[in-house]
């Protein structure tokens, strides 16, 4: 997904690898060449092991617990549902107050996959969002209606949070 931070992960496993070349030094000051042997045949493969897994799943807990964050803190559910020889791509938007918009892409059909991506949520004008120039998302918060168009076709609004549809146009009304 969507982990930008990967300089991190690579970071700790080569900080957990300079780490694991202290287990050989330290079984050779104990019991010389025999600990020397134990610790780089046996004990630093079985670390680096151990913390790369350690790492991986840490990672899949993080990306998937900012997914989650997404889609429970989104202002509005926006969906697109497009069919193409055989494989059915869904297209789902999570525009935050945060002015961030997270795409999930799901493919249904011969080979399924997932796919992501993090957007900006640009302020057009005092009613409507954008996102890459693509999506427009304008509100009437008189009548607590929403519409929504994907390169000018219209999509589904799955559902609005308005209080944060609020709470993002009151922290926005003095841009334009």
């Amino acid at each position: 997904m969507i982990s930008d931070n990967y300089i991190y992960i690579v970071l700790a496993l080569a900080a957990l690898i300079l780490v694991s070349c202290l287990i050989p030094l330290y079984g050779f000051l104990r019991s010389r060449w025999n600990g020397l042997a134990l610790g780089c045949c046996l004990f630093q493969p079985l670390m680096l092991v151990l913390s790369f897994l350690l790492i991986s799943w840490i990672t899949y807990i993080r990306d998937r617990n900012y997914r989650s964050n997404c889609r429970d803190n989104a202002m509005v559910t926006l969906r697109n549902t497009v069919v193409e020889e055989g494989d059915t791509l869904s297209y789902l938007w999570y525009l935050k107050a945060d002015e961030e918009c997270y795409e999930e892409i799901k493919q249904t059909g011969d080979d399924e996959e997932n796919d992501s991506e993090l957007y900006d949520v640009v302020l057009l004008d005092s009613t409507s969002v954008g996102v890459e120039d693509r999506i427009v998302v304008t509100f009437d918060r008189q009548k607590r209606t929403v519409t929504a168009t994907d390169e000018d076709k219209p999509i589904e609004v799955v559902s609005v949070n308005w209080d944060e549809v609020e709470e993002y146009f009151s922290r926005n009304k003095d841009v334009k």
